[in-house]
């Protein structure tokens, strides 16, 4: 008879000490889940804030050396900048100097070379690396004078010459080259004076002054 009794009274305990710890459990992974959620909500607002930052400096930066750009193109430039700077793993304040560099901000600028817009891309590099960005040949040559295609186009070649070449100096003086001219010139012995690299990156940094508001 006690045995009778025991046993099912042992089971509704064990169930009801089973029951309480799942409660509990479940109440903890709640607070976890709450507490996860919590924290991704604040890294996607502080990468927000810091990417808002960004493009105000890009923006900035654009007032005072693109005096010539409207206000559209200047937003513009500023979200193209941004936009393919973290896509292709660039400085956004190496692009501008470039661009301040190759064009002096002019959209419509054409070197002798038949080199065309912000980053002064060559028709014939934009319809080699076409492909690679998913984009018609004939379509970007055509387009190259427009300001985000433009800059999408050129902050590729870079990093594509960065990846080939190892490291940023190269990567720019095979920019203003062209990587064929550059090999010749290590294959030679030749010593590079990298005047082109180094107008660059000084460019860069007045134009890290202007962004911080360091001038």
């Amino acid at each position: 008879m006690i045995i009778r009794i025991s046993v099912p009274l042992f089971l509704m305990v064990s169930t009801c000490i089973v029951f309480m710890f799942a409660l509990i459990f479940a109440d903890e992974a709640n607070k976890h889940e709450r507490n996860l959620q919590r924290s991704i909500a604040a890294l996607e607002e502080k990468i927000q804030l810091q990417a808002k930052k960004q493009e105000n400096e890009i923006f900035r930066v654009l007032e005072t050396r693109a005096k010539t750009l409207s206000t559209q193109e200047m937003s513009m430039i500023t979200a193209a900048v941004t936009r393919y700077s973290r896509i292709n793993g660039h400085d956004p304040y190496l692009l501008l100097a470039i661009i301040e560099t190759e064009s002096g901000f002019r959209r419509q600028a054409v070197s002798h070379k038949g080199a065309r817009g912000l980053m002064q891309v060559r028709p014939f590099v934009a319809r080699a690396i076409a492909g690679e960005l998913n984009m018609a040949p004939d379509m970007v040559v055509k387009h190259l004078d427009d300001l985000v295609v433009n800059v999408r186009v050129g902050s590729y070649y870079l990093a594509k010459m960065r990846k080939r070449f190892g490291n940023l100096t190269l990567a720019l003086e095979a920019y203003n080259l062209g990587p064929t001219r550059l090999n010749k010139f290590i294959r030679d012995g030749k010593k590079l004076k990298n005047r082109y690299s180094r107008k660059v990156l000084n460019s860069r940094d007045r134009i890290e002054k202007i962004a911080t508001n360091r001038v």
